[in-house]
């Protein structure tokens, strides 16, 4: 029985084996070829023939080999993987709606399914990030060498070196079958998967590697860009939120993004955003504010990227959800004393589109005259704000 939580450790430990082994790397791409498209003929006739060890054996050699295949290999192979997996949970749903059909059945094929993504897209984008970052020394070794290079998905992400960060620059197709894996991700949050698993954590367990895997990808701002690539991942995280208990995961993750990825700043405002308007995520965005109210920002210069992508993130959600702000805005007062210059300026920001927000109200009660005076009051106090920035501001 594969037991998908001991496999992923193995796999982060180096401890893996593969009992029928084969490997790509140094054959050559006829049989590689043909290798791909005897397992694309199993998985597509019936997703459930991942069970059989020596196809499930030879996948894992797929995903493990990916730097030494072609990239038109590696396009077939992560399209395989998403057919076999779109297979698996059509039948899922059918067994889910017809009487005297066991659907647990399905959970192993579905776990296999989850192992070979977390390892093939890990993979894919863990060479291309390395390989852009390191493309000036391969470069460099380019120009001395003369010698004709193999076409691998390693060499020719190397050899694009200072043009693109991520392999689906490399590998055709790529962006757009992850786009569709998670299609099918979000179709297979919206059932009740508690009918797959017999226990929470081994439901949980296989949900953690789309939403690890969701994470990882948009730390590269090449695929944040893309404002469907966005939406879809954006949704399955929500999805997950609502139905699967990720209150809390989410929200350490989008505060992690915020302490590492400036560039996800606004984007994660954006997530916030749709949680609170689409899935009932007031929960959500107070979470996260309040961890944002509890964090104290330095203006030391080791301490740049928190208060800065804090303080973008902050200014876009107060112009895209300045009512879930103000539910928090007691709390978040307290960075107009940040030592961190840059937070108070936001924070006049923030005042700013919130006294907008309250004065567009059509009923002015007293309570939303009086709050607009005190904020008005707050804006001329930083008048003899310390920072020229906040000052003019």
């Amino acid at each position: 029985m594969f037991n998908l939580h001991e496999q992923l450790l193995k796999l982060q430990e180096g401890e893996l084996e593969i009992h029928n082994d084969f490997t790509f790397e140094g054959i050559d791409s006829t049989a590689a070829k043909r290798t791909i498209n005897g397992l694309t003929d199993k998985l597509v006739v019936n997703g459930e023939n991942i069970n059989d060890a020596p196809t499930f054996d030879t996948l894992m050699c797929f995903a493990r080999d990916l730097a030494s295949i072609d990239p038109k290999l590696v396009a077939r192979g992560l399209d395989m993987l998403v057919a076999g997996f779109e297979s698996e949970i059509k039948q899922v749903s059918v067994a889910m709606n017809t009487a005297g059909h066991d659907p647990t059945r399905y959970a192993e094929a579905l776990d296999r399914y989850a192992f070979l993504f977390q390892w093939t897209i890990e993979r894919g984008e863990s060479a291309a990030s390395k390989s852009h970052s390191s493309a000036a020394a391969a470069s460099a070794a380019q120009t001395k060498s003369r010698k004709r290079r193999a076409n691998t998905a390693a060499s020719i992400i190397v050899a694009a070196g200072g043009g693109g960060s991520t392999i689906a620059e490399i590998v055709s197709g790529w962006k757009s079958k992850l786009l569709d894996l998670y299609v099918l991700v979000q179709q297979t949050l919206e059932m009740p998967l508690g009918r797959i698993w017999n226990s929470v954590p081994e439901r949980d367990t296989f949900i953690g590697v789309f939403t690890r895997l969701a994470h990882k990808i948009m730390e590269n701002p090449a695929y944040t860009k893309d404002s469907d690539f966005q939406t879809v991942m954006f949704r399955t995280l929500c999805l997950w939120f609502e139905n699967y208990n990720g209150l809390y995961g989410l929200a350490t993750m989008i505060t992690q993004n915020l302490q590492h990825y400036e560039h996800q700043s606004e984007s994660m405002a954006g997530l916030v955003q749709l949680a609170y308007e689409r899935y009932d995520g007031t929960q959500l965005s107070d979470e996260v504010l309040r961890a944002i109210a509890g964090k104290a920002f330095s203006s030391a210069q080791h301490d740049k990227t928190g208060p800065k992508s804090t303080a973008r993130f902050l200014v876009k959600f107060a112009q895209l959800a300045p009512k879930a702000l103000l539910r928090q805005m007691g709390l978040l007062i307290k960075h107009l004393d940040s030592e961190a210059h840059i937070m108070r300026s936001a924070m006049v920001d923030v005042i700013g589109h919130l006294v907008l927000h309250l004065a567009s109200q059509e009923e002015q009660t007293d309570m939303i005259k009086n709050q607009i005076n005190e904020y008005f009051d707050i804006i001329e106090q930083r008048f003899q704000d310390a920072h020229f920035l906040v000052r003019a501001k």
